[in-house]
């Protein structure tokens, strides 16, 4: 078999650093006003919101706790929620990784942050600490998620998948 591959590798200096570029996410309306009173822990700070979502929640996103892809185009947020734009300046490192998850389950950024928020209101994160599996995943920085697709068009089949590094 021949095989071609192609690697685009970025190394930046400022990855955890907060850029210039302002990213955008889509609220549903009826989370806008519980979402308003979290941020409020965070200085009204999304960026600072947004990852300690993705740190608290490693223990759900990184063992595969999302639902699963119900088909292989990215799925949205449903209709009619009637979404509401936040604008931020989020981190790299973060920003990435968001878009990682959202690859590996086949949903939209806002999908998964909107997933998240929800697993906040709804108080996971106590429970999570109560029954002592708030560091089922570790969150330094060594923690690397690698995303997959695989495509074999000849044989019909598509994979999409993941592995934690540690």
């Amino acid at each position: 078999m021949i095989r071609f591959q192609n690697k685009n590798e970025f190394v930046w200096l400022n990855i955890n650093e907060e850029e210039d570029s302002v990213s955008t996410l889509l609220i549903p309306e009826l989370l806008v006003a519980d979402f308003n009173l979290k941020k409020e822990k965070y200085n009204k700070n999304v960026s600072l919101y947004l990852r300690s979502l993705l740190r608290r929640f490693r223990s759900f996103t990184y063992t595969g706790i999302l639902p699963e892809p119900v088909k292989i185009k990215t799925q949205f947020q449903d209709e009619n929620l009637n979404l509401k734009k936040v604008s931020f300046r989020p981190r790299n490192s973060d920003w990435i990784e968001l878009g990682e998850l959202a690859l590996l389950f086949g949903k939209s950024r806002c999908w998964v942050f909107v997933f998240l928020l929800k697993l906040d209101l709804l108080g996971l994160w106590d429970i999570l600490v109560k029954a002592g599996l708030g560091k089922l995943v570790p969150t330094i920085p060594k923690v690397g998620l690698k995303v997959f697709w695989n495509l074999e068009k000849v044989n019909n089949h598509f994979t999409r998948g993941y592995y934690v590094r540690v």
